[in-house]
């Protein structure tokens, strides 16, 4: 009798616990591969990026030295673009609500300005209600926010 209880809750703990397993085992492969893509694109592009962020829908990657920022959509075809921070005058964060509730946040990204005209450069989307509804957009409001500050430490040196 103890054999067969014995039996019966390690099958009841594999059930449980190897799709777990799975599912872990699983997400590091993707983080890898989205890793993997990055550095790709980084050699292709004569980065070295020192800096990274990887997300679902966003790859980026900043070299300090060159003071470049390479910047890859997965959810697009890989479409990326590399940023040159010497044509950068500020960043901000800007966090769009939804028009009729507006402690919702419907939209999170940061602008990119260049030097002349404060003209803005470039928008870089880390939230968007309609693309991702499964990230958490306060998540991604510290994430744009860190990488605010990143940019501008950069500029600044």
């Amino acid at each position: 009798m103890d054999t067969a209880s014995t039996l019966i809750g390690l099958g009841l703990l594999a059930v449980f616990v190897l799709p777990i397993l799975f599912l872990i085992w699983q997400q590091n492969n993707k983080e890898k591969n989205r890793l993997k893509n990055l550095k790709k694109l980084s050699n292709q592009n004569n980065l070295t990026t020192d800096i990274v962020e990887l997300s679902a829908t966003l790859l980026l990657g900043l070299d300090s030295k060159a003071k470049k920022l390479l910047v890859i959509e997965p959810t697009n075809n890989m479409k990326h673009q590399v940023l040159d921070l010497s044509y950068i005058k500020n960043t901000t964060v800007s966090s769009h609500p939804f028009p009729d509730n507006a402690q919702l946040i419907k939209r999170i990204s940061l602008d990119l300005s260049e030097n002349r005209n404060n003209k803005k450069l470039t928008e870089i989307i880390f939230y968007d209600e309609d693309d991702n509804a499964n990230n958490n957009a306060s998540e991604r409001l510290i994430v744009a926010q860190k990488w605010n500050r990143i940019i501008s430490e950069k500029l600044s040196a």
